[in-house]
This record gives structure tokens, sequence and C-alpha cells, in this order.
């Protein structure tokens, strides 16, 4: 089984697009820290119910064991970014979902394999579970979701859209 362990950002505005089930594949076990569910639960929204009901069948919250670990790297990553990556490297995960490009680079340098909210949509899309990246895309933007436009522009052309 692969472990997957998500960042608050994708959590969130995959759960604005009513696709949590992009992280959920066959054979996958999708893991997020208890920073990560804090910070999803802080505001009672959308997000926070979807997220709520995906932990009662797949969604696991795991605690990351190297607090000094955690330490160290929290004075260069946020919270939940600090604990998704930390557990990510605990568990040796095969993915570690994340948008934050900071947090992609120190992710790449630290040997952990990442994808993003974006990444996941044209994924989606080659496999023919979502139509138009595009339209995703502007709902996820309309959602409070910023990217920089020539990523837009280069997932888009990928997508062939």
């Amino acid at each position: 089984m692969t472990v997957w362990v998500v960042n608050t950002s994708p959590l969130i505005f995959l759960s604005h697009l009513d696709r949590l089930d992009l992280l959920h594949a066959e054979g996958r076990e999708v893991v997020i820290p208890r920073a990560v569910l804090d910070e999803v639960l802080a505001r009672a929204d959308c997000a926070s119910t979807v997220v709520q009901q995906a932990r009662k069948t797949w969604l696991k919250v795991k605690e990351v064991s190297d607090r000094i670990g955690l330490e160290l790297i929290r004075a260069d990553l946020h919270g939940g970014e600090a604990e998704a990556m930390m557990l990510a490297k605990e568990l040796s995960a095969e993915r570690l979902v994340i948008d934050d490009q900071d947090a992609r680079r120190f992710a790449d340098r630290a040997g952990i394999k990442t994808i993003g909210t974006l990444g996941l949509l044209l994924a989606a899309k080659r496999k023919g579970q979502v139509s138009s990246v595009r339209h995703e895309i502007e709902k996820l933007q309309s959602a409070g979701f910023r990217v920089n436009p020539r990523l837009v522009a280069a997932v888009l052309k990928e997508a062939g859209e």
C-alpha cells in the first residue's frame, strides 16, 4: 500500500472543488498530521465538514514522532507544512501533497517527492476524471487559490487546453 501525506492547502481547495476523491485512489493510504487537521478545522466551512467526513472512512491522522527534527524544520516552514514534511519522511511516503513553492523546494532537497493541487487536476484530466482543468483552476482561484500565471499556462498547455 502506498502512502500519501497531505498538507492543508490541497485539502481545503480540493474540498472546495468537491474533489477530495482525487487523493483517495485505490490502494492508497492518505494521512495528515495533527497540525494540518487543526488548520483545516480552524474555520467552520465546507472544507472542515468534508475533511471531517473523510476522517470517518479513509483519511487518517497521525502524529509526528520526531519532535526534535520537527522543531528544527519549523524554523523554515509553517506548522502544517513542517509536520506534513516530517510525517512524509517518517512514513517513507510515496508523495507529499503540498502547494507552497518554497515548501516543495524544501521537500525536494530532503528527497521527498511532491505533487500539488494542479498536478492532481492534471493527472485527473489524463485519467478522464476531470473534463476541464481550466474550469477547475477558475473555481480554485475564485475560492482564493493563488498561483503564478505562468504555472497555470504550463498546466493548461500540458492538459491540451
